[in-house]
């Protein structure tokens, strides 16, 4: 709570704090407020004894004085009320009436107030100064002058701070000294006497030191002191006796001792306690009269007070005025209070359409947070993300596509793999045929006479032609005879001896087979393996026996056919005969060479030699013979006849011989197929049958047979397979079954014939494996229609949003899932648990666990391949199950029915709530504010307003009286609603403190409930109406009791006593105009008594006081305003009623 003097000491204060604060103070007056509500006077400086000017006197000093007061400029009055002076006392604003009774309570102790005031004014400027860093004198100054507009600016609240003060400062001289201030026990004239005295000697010092010694103002202050210090022993002696006997004690008033009887001092404590709350309820309070209090304390047990206040408002009167307007401005009060309450709850929503769906929307998020909610949406987040068609589509297309990529780059990596070994494979498969051949014929001998020497058959022969381009090999590969002939021959042994290769000759080289030469096993097997004339083993060694196919061989190229290296047959190229000419010159000149060298180095001149001789010799040597030029000269002259010989003539036959051709496959069996068909085949048939035959011989003529021979290696096998693959795809798309099974019959035979091939076998199979993991991607199947694209651009042909459509059904799902990804699997599971969640979900987004159940059996072939997608799904279908439970509470009613606030109002609020139900109430309200607070407050608000407007609504254009009592009763008219809306409210922020703003609210529109009804009872009501008529009520006893106040008040306050004086006057101007209406005293007595907060606290004091005493001197003082407020209530007329 702030300080005093907080506001001096604030630099810079939000405006908006101003205006709280000056409704708190207005809506707290002080107990003397009443008797200052005019028109305050000025005040003018006045001069001090040392000459100077000193502070205007305010308040009762100025009361006394009569001097004027400065008034404040309204220009920095209405700056301070916008709020646009943030230090008042720099600005010279005056502070609020709270400040004013503050310095009001300082300044009002007698003698010693003025100076506790210096001080707490020096004290302020010095912590100013610190705070602003200014000089202290500028501060003390703008504080004083702070004070002083606060109190011109409010001088009722001055006044009444200063009689509280003086009667607080008074109190402790009197307990510590009863006697010297007449409240002790001698007889009446000495403690009047001893009253004047003290209150003399008080008034007069207090006095003094307010006007600094001034004579004039002691004397004043000294008389009026004592002469009210004589008067209040024995006004105070008076009122005690009445109140004595207005409290039951005494036995003055019967009807007030009838209607308290039964009340204890505790009782009024709580009533007294309930009106002071009822009047600071937010919105400006709602008056409870003392009857009403009473019954709600004690439940309805203060009857007779009720049929008191009956009487008195029926009764006409100033006292049926009193009550009359006190309860013709409870339903304004009501309506204003409950306004204010509801604000406290929260701000009105003006959008209740709106509300309605946000609390469906905050109820549905507390639903979520649940545990059966949170179950679900964990069962649903591990379902995972909504995949829609064209998301999965995507997924899945582009995956499958992928798959399939890579199905057919394994298959085509093994095949390669497979048929380029198929394609080396080993040409081990012989097929035969006929060659024609020449060999030499009989020779044809002519006798003849020589003119050179003759020689003996046997002897060398003449060198012999040069040969001819045919009959040489040129350049290219070297041929096996060539290559062997090169390289020393072969040896004369073994089955050599039996062939004629000793007479096979090679230019240039030498025969083939000569005396000297190297052996088969042990030179030549590995040299022509190595060479590549011959194919290794299988395990890659050069361990078998070559001989007969050597021999062979060597015998073939004898006749004509000459072997190459193995794959360089084809290259072999016809050599040119300047090739040919230079090969056989070079090797003459060195056979020349040789003989003349040896000749010369033998002794014989080699011009000697006869041409004839020469040239056999020659011959022997380039034909290989004999080797050495000197055994050749040897043999040639050896052979020499004396006689001529015969010329002799060798001749050539040619003839068919049989011949083997070596290959990789016998095509024969497809070749036999394709003659079979060709016999009887018509149309375009015939000619798809004579190109199948065209694709089975090679595309160019065999060098040795002069045509094309039958394909017989597996690389053009495996060609003329594929043409006839597609011939026969073509016929199938053309649906011409006839050409299809025409062209089958010589494929399978190829087929068959191309696997007696190991390496073709393996690969056909390795393929065929391949191709079947392919085959769900082919045609027009499920997976066939998602991967199909344009062979050309690449580019997908089936859309993506309409690819999860191709693999509905357990088949299609089987297929896909048996070749899917793990993307592509993720994103069909998410495609098919999106489907059936979103199939089975309304447009709120709220599943029927019904649809979701059915849904997951017509999908349970499909699911029971996704084990996992069904187990979540089934989560979700368990979790969903158990929010049923969540769903029937008010919680779930408010959650998933319309969004009608009014029908959420009925879920949290019914009018006959369940017993018991108050938990469910507080776990609903505190899910809506835990998920929305505003939105679950101005829920709360709108049901509150709701009823309170139903409660408080006109009756045929008359204002309900018991609209607060019926609001309270409809919203906690029995204990189960009380428990549900405290439970509401509890749940709410801040729940604590707004509930009890709430019930304190309640509980005041419950005590209206108590205002009594106008009923018939007559005899009562005479009875009561007799003894006011007779005046023994306890009216004049209350304005004895005043005056007797305001008299002891001036007798312990000293100056302040003169304002007690002045009311003291004012009440005997008024006593001819009370005498007037002395019938109707006692009502309007009761009626006061009944409506004013400030009786009850009197009552219960005067009555423990001693008769006399000082104690009730004081209170009575009290007692005498209240009394001169009813008198001028009844001078004036009546008042507006309090809205």
């Amino acid at each position: 709570m702030p300080g005093l003097f907080d506001h001096l000491l604030e630099e810079s204060a939000p405006a908006a704090d101003a205006a709280p604060k000056a409704s708190s103070s207005s809506s707290k007056r002080g107990l003397f407020d009443h008797l200052l509500d005019e028109a305050p006077v000025e005040a003018s400086p006045v001069q001090s004894s040392s000459g100077g000017d000193r502070v205007a006197p305010y308040g009762i000093t100025a009361l006394i004085t009569g001097q004027k007061q400065k008034p404040v400029d309204p220009k920095l009055k209405a700056a301070a009320e916008r709020g646009e002076i943030s230090d008042a006392a720099a600005a010279g604003v005056p502070g609020d009436d709270v400040a004013a009774v503050g310095r009001g309570l300082i300044d009002g102790v007698p003698v010693v107030g003025p100076y506790i005031l210096g001080g707490v004014n020096r004290g302020v400027a010095a912590v100013r100064a610190l705070q602003n860093g200014t000089t202290f004198p500028d501060e003390l100054r703008k504080v004083e002058a702070f004070g002083e507009n606060t109190a011109k600016e409010h001088p009722g609240a001055t006044i009444g701070g200063e009689l509280a003060g003086g009667v607080v400062g008074s109190a402790p001289l009197v307990a510590a000294a009863p006697a010297a201030f007449g409240a002790g026990a001698g007889s009446l004239p000495v403690r009047m006497l001893v009253s004047g005295v003290s209150g003399g000697v008080l008034g007069g010092a207090d006095s003094a030191v307010r006007s600094d010694g001034d004579g004039t103002a002691t004397r004043a202050g000294a008389a009026i002191g004592a002469g009210l210090g004589v008067a209040g022993p024995a006004v105070g002696k008076l009122v005690g006796a009445g109140v004595r006997a207005f409290t039951s004690r005494g036995r003055g008033n019967a009807a007030v001792n009838e209607a308290l009887e039964g009340i204890s001092d505790k009782d009024l404590a709580s009533a007294q306690f309930l009106i002071e709350q009822a009047k600071s309820l937010p919105g400006g309070g709602v008056n409870l009269t003392l009857d009403e209090a009473l019954n709600a304390v004690t439940g309805g047990q203060a009857t007779r007070a009720s049929q008191l206040a009956r009487v008195v408002a029926n009764s006409g009167g100033e006292g049926g005025r009193v009550m009359n307007e006190f309860y013709a401005g409870r339903p304004a009060s009501i309506e204003n209070v409950g306004g204010a309450g509801f604000e406290k709850i929260a701000p009105q929503n003006l959008d209740p359409t709106g509300l309605g769906f946000d609390v469906q929307a905050a109820a549905q998020a507390g639903v979520a947070q649940t545990p059966e909610g949170v179950a679900l949406s964990q069962a649903r987040s591990a379902l995972g993300p909504r995949v829609s068609q064209d998301q999965a589509g995507q997924t899945i297309q582009k995956e499958m596509r992928g798959v399939a990529d890579k199905l057919e780059a394994k298959r085509s990596e093994q095949a390669n793999k497979d048929y380029a070994a198929a394609r080396g494979a080993p040409e081990n498969v012989g097929v035969e045929r006929t060659v024609t051949v020449e060999r030499p014929g009989e020779p044809i001998v002519t006798p003849q006479e020589y003119s050179r020497p003759q020689f003996r058959d046997g002897t060398p022969r003449p060198l012999d032609l040069p040969p001819t381009a045919e009959e040489a090999v040129g350049a290219g590969p070297i041929s096996l005879a060539r290559y062997i002939a090169q390289r020393g021959g072969i040896a004369l042994d073994g089955d050599v001896l039996a062939t004629d290769l000793h007479r096979f000759n090679i230019p240039g080289a030498g025969n083939v087979a000569r005396t000297g030469g190297k052996s088969i096993d042990n030179h030549w097997r590995e040299a022509l393996i190595e060479a590549g004339y011959f194919r290794p083993d299988a395990d890659g060694g050069a361990a078998r026996d070559i001989s007969s196919e050597l021999l062979r061989k060597l015998q073939n190229e004898q006749r004509g056919v000459p072997s190459f290296p193995i794959g360089n047959e084809r290259q072999a190229a016809r050599p040119t005969a300047g090739r040919v000419a230079d090969e056989y010159q070079a090797a003459l000149s060195e056979a020349e060479s040789r003989l003349n060298t040896d000749l010369r180095n033998h002794g014989v001149d080699p011009a000697s030699v006869h041409p004839d001789v020469r040239d056999r010799v020659l011959g022997a040597m380039m034909r290989g013979e004999h080797p050495d030029p000197l055994d050749a000269f040897e043999r040639v002259v050896g052979g020499m006849k004396e006689n001529p010989q015969p010329l002799v003539k060798s001749t050539t036959v040619q003839e068919q011989i049989p011949d083997v051709r070596f290959g990789q496959f016998d095509p024969t069996p497809a070749l036999d197929a394709v003659a079979a068909q060709g016999r009887t085949a018509k149309g375009d048939v015939r000619g798809v049958i004579s190109a199948t035959g065209r694709d089975l011989l090679e595309n160019v003529k065999d060098p040795v047979t002069g045509k094309r021979e039958p394909i017989m290696s597996v690389e053009e096998g495996l060609h003329a397979r594929e043409r006839l693959d597609q011939r026969i795809q073509a016929a199938l798309k053309d649906g011409d079954a006839t050409k299809v099974r025409d062209l089958t019959i010589p494929r399978k035979a190829l087929d068959g014939s191309l696997k007696t091939v190991p390496e073709v076998a393996t690969a056909d199979a390795n393929f065929a494996a391949n191709s079947a993991k392919l085959e769900p991607f082919t045609g027009e199947t499920p997976l066939g229609r998602i991967v199909r694209k344009d062979p050309q651009t690449e580019r997908l042909l089936t859309p993506s949003e309409t690819v999860p459509s191709y693999l509905q059904g357990a088949s299609a799902a089987r297929e896909f899932l048996a070749n899917a990804t793990p993307k592509a699997r993720k994103a069909f599971e998410g495609r098919t648990a999106t489907q059936i969640i979103e199939g089975a979900t309304d447009k709120r987004g709220v599943i029927d666990p019904d649809k979701l159940h059915t849904a997951m059996r017509e999908h349970a072939d499909v699911l029971a391949q996704m084990p996992e997608t069904y187990g979540r799904l089934e989560a979700v279908a368990i979790a969903r199950d158990g929010l049923a439970r969540v769903e029937a509470s008010p919680l779930g009613r408010v959650a998933t029915r319309d969004p009608d606030v009014k029908a959420a109002v009925n879920a949290l609020f019914p009018t006959n709530p369940g017993a018991g139900t108050h938990q469910e109430i507080a776990t609903a309200v505190s899910a809506l504010a835990k998920s929305r607070p505003l939105i679950a407050r101005q829920l709360v608000r709108y049901h509150l307003e709701s009823v309170f407007n139903e409660a408080t609504q006109d009756v045929k254009g008359i204002a309900s009286q018991y609209g607060g009592a019926g609001f309270a009763s409809a919203v906690r008219g029995n204990g189960q609603q009380r428990q549900n809306l405290e439970a509401a409210i509890r749940a709410l922020p801040d729940g604590e403190t707004i509930l009890g703003g709430l019930d304190r609210m309640l509980t005041t529109l419950e005590a209206t409930g108590y205002r009594p009804q106008k009923g018939s009872d007559t005899a009562f009501n005479t009875a009561i109406q007799t003894r006011l008529k007779e005046g023994a009520g306890p009216l004049g006893q209350a304005i004895a009791e005043v005056v007797s106040s305001a008299s002891a008040g001036a007798g312990v306050g000293g100056v302040k006593g003169a304002a007690g004086g002045a009311v003291l006057g004012a009440k005997r101007a008024g006593q001819e105009a009370l005498q007037l209406r002395r019938m109707k005293k006692d009502g309007e007595a009761i009626a006061r008594i009944l409506t004013d907060l400030k009786a009850i606290p009197m009552l219960r004091s005067l009555a423990k006081q001693p008769e006399g005493g000082r104690g009730a001197e004081m209170l009575t003082t009290k007692l005498l305003h209240l009394g001169y407020r009813g008198t001028a209530s009844a001078v004036q007329g009546p008042s507006a009623a309090p809205r």
